[in-house]
């Protein structure tokens, strides 16, 4: 087995327009094979690139573990958009918005996938994951901004749409507020990302606490923007940033016990900030 694990659970009510699997509640069986752990590695916000296994260093609940590394750049990804259409997302920030996601499915290589969820008040799983650029083309071109904000029931639907056993999973999710209409608690959402191999990476306009947690967790990364004609820019760097992680592959050694594992991940003969999920279950 690997980190990449699906399974199933039922979802709010407050989701009526989509009907999903959920990878939430997948965790490990107590026997391992390999665990899989997607890094990336940064210098001054710029990625570093050429590092081998020998540069890293990997900890299993503080047990040191044997460590291949591989880069990802031509590995599929599964790419979900979880994208803010709430009533202040409108006029020339939903123009920008739709420019900067539609240029992101045009940088999708052909292997990738890509699915759409919209939301303000009410989730709308609007296409469902697949290779269909123009449709997902048109359907943001259609987007209007109306209505509160449900942030982290959004995210919540996101990790279930993007998490896949076998596929690099990505979910880009995009606000420009705060909460302030979900169901769900902050806490249930992070739960979620701790039993999910997709990996967060948020783009806002505001400081959220949630946002933060969701992403370190996850293995992602928080981007701030400063303007709407920014939001190009951003959602382009978060592409590239994937495309140049490492995936570091291990069979844990001296580490089966159930529950939670910590993983941390380290450099040697090199330097560089490393962001990578921070752990995984085993039930």
């Amino acid at each position: 087995m690997t980190m990449r694990l699906v399974g199933a659970a039922i979802l709010p009510a407050c989701f009526a327009t989509a009907t999903v699997a959920w990878a939430g509640q997948a965790s490990f069986r107590s026997k391992i094979e390999a665990v899989e752990v997607d890094v990336a590695v940064t210098r001054g916000g710029t990625t570093v690139a050429g590092l081998t296994a020998d540069n890293f260093v990997v900890t299993d609940n503080g047990v040191i573990q044997d460590v291949a590394a591989t880069l990802l750049a031509a590995e599929p990804l599964r790419l979900t958009l979880v994208l803010d259409v709430s009533k202040s997302v409108s006029g020339s920030r939903l123009a920008s918005l739709i420019k900067a996601s539609r240029a992101m499915v045009q940088a999708l290589r052909p292997q990738d996938q890509v699915s759409l969820i919209t939301f303000s008040h009410r989730i709308t799983s609007v296409l469902p994951m697949g290779h269909d650029r123009s449709a997902i083309n048109d359907a943001l071109t259609m987007m209007s901004g109306d209505g509160a904000t449900a942030l982290r029931d959004a995210a919540y639907l996101g990790l279930a749409t993007a998490a896949d056993e076998h596929s690099r999973a990505l979910l880009l999710l995009f606000s420009d507020g705060l909460d302030t209409a979900s169901f769900l608690t902050e806490e249930t959402v992070v739960e979620s990302a701790k039993r999910s191999n997709a990996v967060v990476h948020a783009v806002h306009f505001r400081p959220d606490a949630f946002l933060g947690r969701l992403t370190q967790i996850s293995g992602g990364r928080n981007w701030s923007a400063d303007s709407d004609r920014q939001l190009e820019e951003l959602f382009g760097r978060v592409l590239d940033e994937m495309r140049a992680r490492y995936l570091l592959t291990y069979s844990p050694s001296g580490t089966q016990k159930p529950g939670w594992h910590q993983i941390k991940v380290t450099l040697k003969g090199a330097r560089g900030d490393v962001i990578a999920k921070q752990g995984y279950f085993v039930q």
